[in-house]
């Protein structure tokens, strides 16, 4: 994974090395700031009215100026694509608090998941985590250090992300990621209710299979190690096996994952 050589920095094209923002702003002392991770493909962004329907919400939820419209906004991001000469990319947007004003950094960088990556498919490990109920909750903030810590964690003990779980063993989400099982051939995912993170492509696999077999559901880990399949979603790895869950083994090859992987990669926008 790698950072493009350029960024785009309130709207102006700058090396990545030379891109910076005052030590002093809110956005550096006090992480007030938010961002979006987008995929792109073709040098366009994916799934991105609704990235920048989260990002607008956050941005008002915390006094943040409000972004570009939609077109203007995936401009930029075309526009640095084109610049870098990376058509297939993860894209981030950052909009934080400069002193009085908001500023806005974009950055692309290589795809951080692989093609082995789905084969073998994620080893999860479990982190207790208290119940979600602050002003942050459901938001992508630059506060971001709890999930960092988890996930790094995670990955030093041979994981590869870690699922957030309360002490009364209610199953709330990844580091980085949305959490759904599939029983009996539907597939369940934790309520926005419990805190999570409202997630673009977890919102886009509730839709591609419908209300008959998709539910949000309060989840606790005793029903995530029963479920027949286990998988994760972010907008920039689709749909994840999950073959382990701690010591628990399941297939990453399951059907209805399988099944879900290829239908959220090629369905249209």
């Amino acid at each position: 994974m790698s950072l493009a050589p350029q960024v785009l920095l309130d709207g102006q094209l700058v090396p990545s090395a030379q891109a910076k923002v005052s030590a002093l702003s809110d956005g550096f002392l006090f992480g007030h700031g938010v961002f979006e991770t987008i995929r792109t493909r073709a040098g366009r962004p994916l799934l991105f009215a609704a990235h920048h329907a989260r990002l607008a919400a956050s941005c008002d939820a915390l006094g943040i100026d409000a972004p570009p419209p939609v077109d203007e906004l995936a401009g930029r991001i075309t526009r640095l694509l084109a610049a870098v000469t990376m058509p297939v990319a993860a894209v981030k947007i950052v909009r934080f608090r400069d002193f009085s004003r908001t500023a806005e950094l974009i950055t692309a960088r290589t795809l951080p998941y692989s093609p082995a990556d789905t084969l073998r498919g994620f080893r999860v490990q479990t982190f207790r985590q208290g119940e979600r109920d602050g002003r942050l909750t459901g938001h992508k903030t630059l506060n971001y250090l709890e999930n960092l810590l988890a996930r790094h964690a995670a990955q030093a003990a041979g994981f590869d992300e870690a699922l957030f779980v309360t002490p009364a063993g209610r199953v709330l989400e990844g580091a980085v990621s949305s959490l759904f099982i599939v029983k009996d051939g539907h597939a369940h995912t934790p309520p926005l209710a419990t805190g999570i993170l409202p997630g673009v492509a977890r919102a886009r696999v509730l839709a591609l299979i419908g209300a008959e077999r998709a539910h949000e559901t309060p989840l606790t880990l005793d029903d995530v190690l029963a479920a027949d399949e286990c998988f994760l979603t972010n907008a920039l790895m689709g749909v994840m096996p999950v073959s382990t869950v701690d010591t628990h083994k399941f297939r990453p090859d399951s059907p209805e994952t399988t099944a879900l992987r290829h239908a959220f990669a090629h369905a249209p926008e």
